[in-house]
């Protein structure tokens, strides 16, 4: 299946989101043209990099995803059955992703969100694990990566699991209207429309609800268009 290209967003949505409300929004890189980003496309995997107790996928499949917002990957990861190693945030914070010295803009992130873990640092240079010593990149429900210490973060839930704002705007049309076919999320996308004509913080609350009911979707083995492969 070829890599699935993200199309500018049905005026409705522009029309109903204000000005400013787009706090959770993620920035593309200018430049890369759509045949350079399909040359470069790779595929999902499916397995775990190691045998260890953390599951993270290929090192060089983490480093493109890491380096841009990819927000219909993340449901492709996230979505039930697949392998990949959860954590929660222990507390709310601020965090960036660090990658060879340069790091990315800070990113708030809030008590329980979910990640996947896709790089592992907890053992030291002998292989004995030190706890709390070491870190995670973790890849959120937003489709951006994220740099944190290894106490900032539980393998296990430590309260209802919560999530990053997902950027609805910038999902491939395609999976927007399979989401929308659930009614519960048709709901929720429509009191979105009308919150964002309120004002900025009735808008960003109302994108939060439906990006809670999203990922309960794909938790529960919602079926959305499948996505094989990274631009």
């Amino acid at each position: 299946m070829e890599a699935p290209t993200l199309e500018a967003a049905p005026v409705e949505d522009a029309a109903a989101e204000p000005e400013g409300a787009r706090s959770e929004a993620v920035a593309e890189p200018a430049g890369a043209a759509p045949e350079a980003a399909e040359e470069t496309a790779v595929d999902l995997p499916e397995a775990c990099a190691d045998t260890g107790e953390v599951c993270t996928p290929p090192a060089a499949f983490v480093q493109k995803l890491c380096a841009n917002a990819h927000p219909d990957v993340a449901l492709a990861m996230f979505r039930k059955g697949t392998p990949w190693t959860r954590a929660y945030v222990r507390g709310r914070m601020e965090a960036w992703y660090v990658a060879e010295g340069a790091r990315s803009t800070p990113r708030k992130l809030r008590f329980g969100e979910e990640v996947i873990v896709v790089a592992n640092r907890t053992g030291g240079p002998s292989g004995v694990r030190v706890s709390g010593s070491g870190s995670y990149d973790v890849f959120r429900w937003d489709g951006t990566c994220v740099s944190v210490m290894e106490g900032e973060v539980a393998l296990h839930p430590v309260t209802t699991p919560d999530v990053a704002t997902i950027p609805w705007r910038r999902l491939e049309p395609s999976v927007r209207t399979a989401l929308k076919e659930d009614e519960k999320i048709a709901w929720r996308y429509q009191q979105r429309r009308k919150a964002c004509k309120k004002g900025r913080d009735k808008c960003d609350a109302a994108n939060l609800e439906l990006s809670r009911m999203v990922a309960h979707f794909i938790r529960a083995g919602g079926e959305i268009p499948t996505i094989k492969r990274m631009p």
